[in-house]
C-alpha cells in the first residue's frame, strides 16, 4: 500500500471498520449481554491497539444533555487486520444491576470502537431498551395496585447515595384511598441479586396548621425503607406490606 493509502488511512478513509451485533436489543437489569464485534480491514493493513466497548447513559442536568461512562469493556488483545479482512470478536457481559430503565425517556447505548495509534478510531453506537428488573417491576405494580399512579421517572442527584453522579427515581401520585393524605411518593431501588432494598419518601399533604407548618419548612416528607424478596410477591403480601408502612406515615 502506498504512502498515500496509509495517509488516508489515517484519517479514516478506506480505514478498518466495526460493527457490533447484539444477540438482542431489549434487556432487563442484571441480565447477561451478548453479542459479536465485526471489524472489516481496510485498504491497508493496520495494528488495533484495544477494541473497548463502553455502555452510555444519556441524562439531563440543569437543562443540559450530558453522557456518563457506567462501565468500560476492554474485549481483544492487540492485534493487525489484513487487507479487506474481516474478525469477529465474541463478547458478553453482565448488564448492572444499577442500570437505569429507558421507560422515562433515558437513551442508554453501547459504544464501539477501535483504539488505531496515528489514525481516526473506527466507533460504532448501538442503542438498547433497559426493562426493569423482575422484582423492580413487581414493586412497582404492587405500589400502583394500592392507588398510586406513576407519572414521571427521572433522576436525584443528590438525596440518596449512589455509585454513579444520579439515582434513578419513580414518582407517584396517589388516585386512591391516600388521595386525601398524601401529594406524592417517590421510590428508588437499590437491586440485588434475589433481593431490592426500596426507599420510598411519602409528601403528606397539608390538613390542618401543624401540617400546613411542616409543609411551608419541607418537613412532611417521610421516608420508608424495605427489603423486597421474590417470597413477598405471594398473595398480595407486598401490597398488604406497602400499605401498613404507607398508614404509619399519615
Amino acid at each position: 500500500m502506498s504512502v498515500f493509502g496509509k495517509a488516508l488511512a489515517s484519517l479514516g478513509v478506506g480505514s478498518a471498520k466495526v460493527d457490533t451485533r447484539l444477540s438482542k436489543s431489549q434487556f432487563r437489569q442484571g441480565d447477561l449481554v451478548k453479542g459479536e464485534v465485526f471489524v472489516q480491514g481496510g485498504q491497508v493493513t493496520q495494528h488495533i491497539d484495544e477494541i473497548y466497548l463502553y455502555l452510555i447513559i444519556q441524562y439531563v442536568k440543569d437543562g443540559k444533555q450530558k453522557e456518563y461512562v457506567m462501565e468500560k469493556f476492554r474485549l481483544a488483545e492487540p492485534f493487525d487486520i489484513g487487507l479487506s479482512e474481516t474478525k469477529v470478536i465474541p463478547f458478553e457481559f453482565q448488564l448492572p444491576f444499577d442500570t437505569p430503565v429507558t421507560t422515562g425517556g433515558c437513551p442508554v447505548y453501547l459504544k464501539t470502537g477501535l483504539d488505531i495509534k496515528m489514525a481516526k478510531d473506527p466507533k460504532d453506537v448501538d442503542g438498547i431498551e433497559v426493562l426493569p428488573h423482575p422484582l423492580v417491576e413487581k414493586t412497582l405494580q404492587a405500589i400502583e395496585n394500592i392507588g398510586f399512579q406513576l407519572v414521571r421517572v427521572d433522576f436525584d442527584f443528590e438525596k440518596y447515595y449512589s455509585r454513579h453522579p444520579f439515582i434513578q427515581e419513580f414518582d407517584f401520585e396517589p388516585i386512591g384511598p391516600f388521595q386525601g393524605f398524601l401529594d406524592k411518593l417517590k421510590a428508588v431501588f437499590y437491586v440485588g441479586d434475589g433481593e431490592i432494598d426500596l426507599i420510598m419518601e411519602v409528601d403528606r399533604k397539608a390538613v390542618d396548621l401543624m401540617s400546613s407548618l411542616e409543609e411551608a419548612l419541607e418537613l412532611d416528607a417521610r421516608t420508608i425503607r424495605l427489603t423486597v424478596t421474590e417470597e413477598m410477591m405471594k398473595k398480595g403480601k407486598l401490597e398488604n406490606e406497602l400499605n401498613r408502612l404507607i398508614k404509619e406515615q399519615i
